[in-house]
């Protein structure tokens, strides 16, 4: 009975090596505006059924679950759902201003510019 358990177990553990990891997800989703929390659980569970596909063996480190959760995420919004993003959208002459860096273009150089400059750039 000992002989038994013993061979069960280092079968399953040379099974666990040899298989691709189980990963979840490690980002938010949020159910799409119309969807149900029922709609939201069946695209999640098909979401991660996906993600998990997009994985081979190599896949064991966090590179792996970076690519899990890039593959959930887009599933999720394919679906229809709404994937929260950190920070705001900023112009860069706002963002320039917020942190205090004054945006003057310098004035050009002295002299003529050269014969082959366009038109539009030669002084009046």
């Amino acid at each position: 009975m000992k002989r038994r358990a013993l061979v069960f177990g280092a079968l399953l553990l040379l099974s666990a090596c040899g298989s691709t990891p189980v990963y979840g997800p490690g980002v938010l989703v949020l159910p799409g505006t119309g969807k149900s929390f029922d709609q939201f659980r069946s695209d999640e569970h098909d979401c991660r059924g996906y993600a998990q596909a997009q994985l081979t063996d190599r896949d064991q480190d966090s590179a792996g679950q970076q690519r899990y959760d890039r593959a959930f995420l887009q599933c999720m919004y394919a679906k229809g759902h709404k994937i929260p993003l950190s920070g705001r959208y900023s112009d860069s002459t706002e963002s320039a201003r917020s942190a205090g860096v004054s945006a003057p273009l310098p004035p050009p150089p002295p002299g003529q510019p050269p014969a082959e400059a366009p038109p539009d750039y030669r002084a009046k």
